[in-house]
C-alpha cells in the first residue's frame, strides 16, 4: 500500500476527492432532519386511516365467504344426514349451525362492523332433510361499506347475496 502513496495518480485523485468534500464529516443538519420526519408523519399520517379501512373491509369480506360457505354446507350437511340443519343468527353477535334445532355444528362470531338489523324477517336459514329451504324470507346487515342483503328463496335452498 505505501507504493500508492507514491504514485502521481494516487496523490491527484485523494486530492480531488478532497477538494470535492467527498470525505468530510459533514453530516445532516437539524433542520434537514426536521423536514425529512414531518414529510414522513405526513404520509403515515394519511396512509394509516385508509390502511385500517381496507383491513376492516377485507374482515367483512373474508366474514361475508364464511357465511355463504357454512349456509351451502348447511344445506349439504341436511341432506347427507337425513335430519334438518340451521344457521341460527343471534342477537349477540354470532351464529350458529345447529342439527334438529339442538345439536350444535359450529358457531361463528361477526366481525365489530357486521350488525345484523332488526328489520331482518328471518332469525335463521334451515334447511329439511330433502336440502329444502324451511322458511324464507331476507337477512340484512349493516356494514363498513353500507348494508348487504341475503335473500333466502323457497324450493331447493336458491340464496341470494347481495351488497
Amino acid at each position: 500500500m505505501s507504493e500508492w502513496r507514491h504514485c502521481k495518480h494516487f496523490n491527484r485523485w485523494c486530492s480531488v476527492i478532497v477538494q470535492t468534500g467527498c470525505l468530510t464529516n459533514k453530516g445532516f443538519s437539524l433542520l434537514e432532519v426536521v423536514i425529512v420526519l414531518a414529510l414522513l408523519m405526513a404520509t403515515i399520517g394519511i396512509g394509516l386511516p385508509a390502511y385500517n379501512q381496507i383491513a376492516v373491509q377485507k374482515e367483512e369480506e373474508r366474514f361475508f365467504q364464511l357465511l355463504k360457505n357454512d349456509i351451502y354446507f348447511a344445506q349439504t350437511e341436511a341432506y347427507r344426514s337425513g335430519l334438518s340443519v340451521s344457521v341460527m343468527f343471534r342477537e349477540v353477535g354470532r351464529y350458529d349451525l345447529v342439527q334438529n334445532q339442538f345439536s350444535p355444528i359450529l358457531s361463528r362470531e361477526f366481525p365489530d362492523s357486521v350488525i345484523l338489523q332488526k328489520t331482518s324477517n328471518l332469525s335463521s336459514i334451515g334447511y329439511w332433510s330433502n336440502g329444502s329451504v324451511i322458511a324464507s324470507g331476507t337477512l340484512r346487515f349493516l356494514t363498513s361499506t353500507g348494508e348487504r342483503t341475503i335473500v333466502v328463496h323457497l324450493g331447493k335452498g336458491r340464496v341470494v347475496f347481495s351488497g
